[in-house]
């Protein structure tokens, strides 16, 4: 599947020219792959991912095949300039996570609008090369606006631009592989919050899953 700045959909010029400018700079020094275009999911959903890394959001939105949006932090709006740009790449302005009842009523306003939404489950950078605890805020986004999470692995950006590195190598290797999308409906015959835990605890399986089936030589289609 091409990606999205290549597709014949409807975005802006701005969104499309970073998008292409972004494509182009990870294709060169990083050598980027995406797997799992076999799993596109076309509805409104949440793309979920490992995180470690300032290159992560970017390489989402790169490799899924359609426009993505963000959470950004408050205070990066501050800057009128930069504010109006990462609002036109689709950045939305939060002062709390996921399970804020503020931040909570905006991304399922975005999900209502069939938006695909990128959220890092575990809340935070990590410090390690490995997936952290997931915090419960997807899931409760899934039980209360009924539509799916898709599971996604960023590999390689830990050793590139982790959290002790001032700046990013010039050199390495990405990929980015997604997922069987995590339907709302698996759960729906289990009480809410025994749902809410099975979610989250399958969404965790699913990350790893995808982490090892890249690193056994990403043979076939992803998990």
């Amino acid at each position: 599947m091409k990606p999205a700045w290549a597709r014949k959909i409807p975005m802006t010029w701005l969104y499309r020219a970073v998008l292409f400018f972004a494509w182009c700079f990870f294709k060169v020094f990083y050598r980027h792959e995406v797997y799992g275009f076999e799993h596109f999911y076309g509805k409104a959903a949440i793309i979920a991912s490992n995180h470690s890394s300032n290159f992560d959001p970017p390489i989402l939105a790169i490799s899924w095949p359609e426009e993505v949006h963000f959470l950004a932090r408050e205070g990066l709006f501050k800057n009128a300039a930069f504010g109006w740009l990462i609002r036109k790449l689709n950045a939305h302005p939060v002062s709390g996570d996921a399970g804020d009842v503020v931040v909570f009523k905006l991304i399922c306003s975005l999900l209502a609008e069939r938006k695909k939404i990128i959220l890092f489950p575990e809340g935070t950078r990590g410090w390690k090369d490995e997936l952290g605890a997931l915090k419960p805020g997807i899931a409760m986004l899934v039980s209360r606006s009924k539509t799916a999470v898709i599971p996604a692995y960023v590999h390689g950006t830990f050793k590139i631009w982790n959290r002790e590195r001032k700046f990013p190598k010039l050199w390495g290797k990405t990929a980015c592989v997604f997922g069987s999308p995590i339907l709302w409906e698996q759960f729906a015959h289990l009480e809410k919050r025994e749902a809410q835990t099975v979610l989250t605890e399958k969404l965790a399986e699913s990350i790893n899953a995808l982490r090892s089936w890249y690193e056994k030589g990403a043979q076939g289609i992803p998990p």
